[in-house]
């Protein structure tokens, strides 16, 4: 029944169950009123009346609640805001990460996608932030270790590769692949 909506599900569950509204009003301790604007859709029943709702017709609160339908364009949103690291310092895994920990639980899919993410990127600023710190130590240290302007080629061609990762992943995701992002440190489980 997760297809439909819980107002559809409580009105189905209470007609297979030969219930009046009146009787699963009563049975659940609601106000009649109450459940006809909850069939009706005019209400979305929470907390307790959901609780109490399921216990009268004698089903897990889940199968109440439709499950989040999984958004390709949020998804889509979600890999493309690690590009965000072109415009700030981490931003490849803020942006992320805060659509991540706001969207989670609301929209299917996001919170693997979103771990996936942020690992990689996570991964990716050790690594090319790790680099940046050691020439700049180097430089005060008064020696290179290694040209600076092959440094600097090496941490442009790193964003670039990062980018590619997102632009594949972004179209698999349009195409219904799943994702690009298999490497990269488990920081996130």
């Amino acid at each position: 029944m997760n297809n439909l909506n819980t107002s559809e599900q409580i009105k189905t569950l209470r007609r297979a169950k030969g219930l009046s509204q009146e009787t699963l009003a009563e049975n659940a301790g609601i106000n009649l009123r109450t459940l006809q604007r909850i069939e009706a859709g005019d209400t979305i029943p929470r907390g307790e009346t959901l609780r109490l709702l399921a216990q009268a017709l004698d089903v897990p609160v889940e199968s109440l609640v439709p499950a989040p339908a999984e958004d390709a364009s949020f998804l889509k949103i979600l890999n493309l805001s690690a590009l965000s690291f072109w415009l700030l310092p981490l931003g490849g895994v803020l942006v992320p990460l805060v659509l991540w920990l706001y969207n989670r639980q609301r929209v299917a899919g996001v919170m693997e996608l979103g771990k996936r993410i942020l690992n990689f990127q996570i991964t990716w600023a050790i690594i090319v932030y790790g680099i940046t710190l050691f020439m700049v130590f180097s430089t005060f240290a008064g020696r290179f270790f290694f040209n600076p302007f092959v440094v600097v080629c090496v941490l442009f061609l790193m964003a670039f590769l990062n980018t590619a990762v997102i632009l594949i992943t972004h179209f698999k995701i349009v195409r219904g692949e799943g994702d690009y992002y298999g490497m990269g440190f488990r920081i996130i489980h």
